[in-house]
C-alpha cells in the first residue's frame, strides 16, 4: 500500500469510531489485511457489525459463531466478504466463515450453540449506485484498485461510513439456521510417511499400511 495510501486509512478508520469503542482500531486493521481502498469492503464491514448488534453479540473471540457470506469469485465488490470476516471475527483460519457462492451482497450470521440467526442484505439502491460509482467505472476499465486516485476512493468510504444500517441494509428478523453437527478439533499429529512432513492425524490417509498426507495418498478426500 502506497504512503499516500496508508495515510489516508489511518485517517478514514477514524471514522469507526462512530460505530462504538475500539472499532476504529478493527477498521484499520480491515483496510490493511484487505490491501487497498474501494467500497466492497467498507460495506462488507458495516454488514458485519450491524449483524453483531442484531444478535445483541460482540465481535467473536473464540468459536462460537458462523458467518455465511452470499459473495463469491469473478464478480464485482467480492471484497465485501473481507470486511465482514474482519468485522465479525468469523476468520477463515478458526474455520468461522463460508462463502455460498450465490453473488449477492449477504450474509448470514449464526450461534452455533443456540442456531439463532440473523440475515444482513446491501439494500439493492446502496449497491446499484456502488456498482455505478466512479471508482468501479476504472475497475472495469481495468485499473487496479491501489492505483484508482484517492479522490475517488476516499469519498466512496466516507459515504458508505456516514449513512446509517437503516440506509445501507434490509436486517431480518432472528431466525433458526440448523447446523450440522461439527468435529471435535483435532490436536493429534503424524508424520507424513512419504514426505516426511507433519499432518494432523483427522487429515492423514493410509497407503500401504502407513499414515501419509492427503497429496501423498493419491485421493483427493
Amino acid at each position: 500500500m502506497k504512503q499516500d495510501q496508508q495515510l489516508a486509512v489511518r485517517q478514514l478508520a477514524q471514522l469507526g469510531r462512530a460505530l462504538g469503542v475500539s472499532w476504529d482500531r478493527v477498521l484499520e486493521a480491515s483496510f490493511v489485511v484487505h490491501g487497498h481502498l474501494c467500497g466492497g469492503m467498507p460495506l462488507g464491514f458495516r454488514a458485519g457489525v450491524a449483524a453483531l448488534k442484531a444478535l445483541g453479540i460482540t465481535r467473536e473471540e473464540n468459536m462460537a459463531h458462523l458467518v455465511f457470506v452470499e459473495t463469491g469469485t469473478g464478480h464485482a465488490a467480492g471484497c465485501f466478504a473481507d470486511g465482514v470476516q474482519t468485522a465479525t471475527g468469523c476468520t477463515f483460519g478458526k474455520g468461522l466463515i463460508e462463502r455460498t457462492h450465490y453473488g449477492k451482497w449477504a450474509l448470514s450470521l449464526v450461534d452455533k450453540a443456540t442456531h439463532q440467526a440473523v440475515r444482513i442484505s446491501v439494500k439493492p439502491e446502496v449497491m446499484k449506485a456502488a456498482l455505478q460509482s466512479p471508482f468501479v467505472g476504472m475497475r472495469r476499465e481495468g485499473i487496479a484498485p491501489t492505483e484508482v486516485p484517492l479522490d475517488t476512493t476516499r469519498p466512496l468510504v466516507e459515504g458508505l461510513m456516514g449513512r446509517t444500517d437503516d440506509e445501507l441494509f434490509t436486517v431480518s428478523e432472528l431466525f433458526t439456521h440448523p447446523l450440522a453437527a461439527a468435529p471435535p478439533t483435532c490436536f493429534d499429529t503424524v508424520l507424513c510417511a512419504a514426505c516426511g512432513e507433519l499432518v494432523a492425524e483427522n487429515k492423514a490417509r493410509l497407503k500401504d499400511g502407513m499414515p501419509v498426507c492427503l497429496p501423498c495418498s493419491g485421493y483427493t478426500a
